[in-house]
Order: structure tokens, then sequence, then C-alpha cells
């Protein structure tokens, strides 16, 4: 992704900080220019418009987008008033994914196009983004213009940058969608309690994923958990396990969740020793194959929170949420169980780690892709389907929902690409 400006002198705008920051925009995502568009059937390759609101706007959400997750960010929040192409920003944990999405204007009647994405690791995505704000104010600054709310915000944001235990409680803040510079008192203890807790990504999924739920109550499930009998969720085989799948598949760069997800399923099944007919009926028949003990128990219902995978003193833990007694309950522990499982061979350097709905967060989409291909692989499904099962047969046969079936049978291609050993 790259911002390309070229400053224009003589503008007409009212307000200082727009006169000085007009110029000519082009921006380009996988090195392909989304500025382009259509009008009164010319193309033209880039947008005249005042900058200075789409720095103050990204200056203004900057904790939002790399704290928050299933959180989406557009240049048109920021556009006041401008033509600017619907380039969307979303931080899943690990990656910002930048995308163009289709965007007309009827007055003046100018078309946008779409279709281009680009994933960003965090450093460079950070660099690009903070390049462009910074161009933004240097070029204020040399029209002497000082204080404005996009330079005053952005010098804060850069001085918490620099403490990262600052920084993390930004993200946080920005997690739970809020301006950590104006946050109410219980929201910032609710922080802190949940920091002597998790940490890192860890810390952001468990506030993001439980923000519409009674968070207190929920931390205190955690701790309430954590204080049963070990053997009530102690897994004795599963980190020399995971460390062998790990070694046999470890991470490659710019890797989707998905694509992790998938591969380690694939091996963690290997290092099992199970084959791909081999299938369970129930979270306990996995946990034996893990070491869980026989009084391995469901810890009590509680919102926001599917599982909790602790890691202490070189013994691994699964603290089970109970799902309820209806008839797809069974399902539901048998999937969330191994969906800790997942986050626990994805992300073996976390000692504590949430398993909730977040529907974009990396490590959450990790562990739902794990979840499928360890229960239900692509390799038998297809199999069944060709002795003539449908959905509904296969479902019931591995212990998922028909949801899971068809997904795996929609990315069929997506996991065989994932676990092959050349991706690209």
């Amino acid at each position: 992704m790259q911002f390309l400006v070229n400053w224009l002198e003589g503008a007409s705008n009212a307000a200082l900080e727009e006169r000085a920051t007009v110029g000519h925009l082009r921006i380009l995502i996988d090195f392909q220019n989304v500025t382009m568009h259509l009008f009164k059937d010319k193309t033209e390759d880039g947008v005249h418009i005042s900058l200075y609101g789409l720095a103050e706007g990204l200056s203004h959400d900057w904790w939002i987008l790399f704290g928050g997750r299933d959180a989406e960010i557009s240049l048109l929040d920021y556009r006041g008033g401008y033509i600017v192409p619907d380039v969307r920003l979303s931080f899943d944990g690990a990656l910002l994914e930048v995308s163009a999405r289709q965007k007309i204007y009827q007055n003046p009647n100018i078309r946008f196009w779409s279709g281009i994405t680009e994933l960003l690791e965090r450093t460079s995505a950070e660099i690009i983004l903070s390049e462009f704000i910074d161009s933004v104010i240097t070029r204020m600054e040399s029209k002497g213009i000082e204080a404005t709310s996009a330079q005053l915000r952005w010098a804060r944001i850069k001085e918490s940058r620099l403490d990262p235990d600052e920084a993390m409680f930004c993200e946080a803040a920005g997690s739970l969608g809020l301006d950590p510079y104006q946050i109410e008192e219980s929201y910032a203890d609710l922080i802190e309690k949940a920091g002597e807790l998790f940490d890192s990504e860890a810390l952001l999924e468990l506030l993001a994923g439980s923000k519409e739920f009674d968070q207190v109550r929920l931390l205190e499930w955690i701790v309430h958990a954590e204080h049963r009998p070990k053997r009530f969720s102690r897994l004795s085989n599963l980190i020399h396990l995971r460390d062998q799948a790990v070694s046999q598949a470890p991470n490659r760069a710019l890797e989707p969740s998905w694509a992790l997800g998938y591969r380690r399923a694939r091996v963690m099944r290997k290092v099992m020793d199970l084959k791909s007919t081999d299938k369970f009926r129930s979270f306990r028949d996995v946990g034996k194959g893990l070491g869980a003990s026989s009084d391995f128990k469901i810890g009590a219902n509680v919102n926001g929170l599917r599982a909790l995978r602790v890691e202490e003193h070189k013994e691994a833990h699964i603290h089970l949420r109970h799902h309820g007694d209806f008839a797809e309950a069974r399902s539901l522990h048998l999937f969330s169980f191994v969906r800790a499982i997942g986050d626990a061979v994805c992300f073996p350097q976390s000692k504590r780690s949430p398993v909730n709905d977040l529907h974009s967060a990396y490590r959450q989409s990790a562990g739902r892709a794990f979840a499928a291909e360890f229960l239900a692989p692509i390799e038998e499904i297809s199999a069944m389907k060709e002795d003539g099962l449908d959905n509904v047969s296969i479902a019931d046969e591995f212990g998922v929902s028909t949801e899971v079936v068809i997904r795996q049978i929609e990315n069929k291609e997506r996991i065989s690409k994932a676990c092959s050993l050349r991706p690209d």
C-alpha cells in the first residue's frame, strides 16, 4: 500500500489546515491505483482533495484500528465532503487487510472500481500509515500551521507508542471501541484487572469479544475456573504433542489465519496417529487422546466465552464453558474444546487465552479452521460425499454441525492450498 501525494498551491479552502493540505492523491493497493476513476467518460489517475481530514481521522481512530477486532475503518468516514475511494482497513491481530470497494458518486458522476486487496504485517502497516500522517503534518508545519487537532492527537499517539505498557492500554481501550485518552475510570479498572490475567493479543481478544456482556462476571468466572482442582482441566499430553506439531509445521510469513489452522490440524492428527477415518463423538473422546483424566469437568455457564486455555508449570489446561443441555450442545462442546486445543497448537507462546465468538480475529479464525479440519477432515468428507451421504449424515458421523461440513466443502481448495508444501 502506498499514499502518493503531489501538493498543490493556491487552494481556496476556508480552513487554514485544509487549504495547506490540498494535493493530488493516488493510493496504491498491491501496486494497483485504486484512486483511478471514471469521470465524464474520461479516466483520471487520482483525486484533488484536502488530505487533512484523512490524517485527522486515521490519527483519531489509530487505537481502534489496531486494538479492535471485527472492526473495519473506511476512508469514507474521513472524506469531509471530498471525493475519495472506499478504501477499507481491518486488523485481525496479525495482518492488516486493505481493500478497495466499488464506490459510485452521483454528483459529480464518478465511479471507483473494486476488487483489490492487500495483506500487510503490522510493522509495515504502521510505517505506511505513520508516514502518510507525518507528511500531512509536516506540510502544515511548513505553512506555519500548528496545534491543530490532528497534530495534537498524533503527537500524543507517538508518545504513547514509545511506552509498551501505555501502548497496550491504549490498544485495550481501542478493543472496546473507546478513546484511551478520554476513558471512564470503570473501563480503566476493567482493563487493569483483565491485564493481570491476559497479555498482548489474548487481552485484546478477550475484551473485544466480551464488550457486549458482563465483563466483570466473566473475569470472576475465569478466576473461579482456574481455582478448581487441576484434574478437572488438565491435558497432560497436549504440550508434548503440540510441540511436535509446531516443529513439523513451522510458521509461514504473511500466512492467513485459516491457513495456519488447517495446516496445524493436519499435522496434529498425524502426531496423534489418527487416520482420516478416525472420528470423535464427544469432547471427552478427544480429551482421552490428550491425557485428560476421567475427572475432567465442564465449567459453569458464562456469557462472552466458549473456553479458556491456560498453560502453567509446563501443564496445559482447558476450561470449557457449559453450553447448555439442549440437543446441539454436544457438538458445541466438542467444537469449542477443539478450538481451544487449536489455540494451543497455533499459538504456543501464549500462556492464557480466550476462545470466543469474534469472527475476524486472527487467533479465533485460526482456531475455528483447526477445529473444522481436525474434527472433520476434508479428505474424509469428500469420500463420504462420493459414497452418497448428505451433509446432515456426514455431520452426524463427525459429531459436528452441518455448518461445519458445509464450510469444509466450500473451503476445499483453500485447505488444499494451505496444506501444500508450496502454498503459492
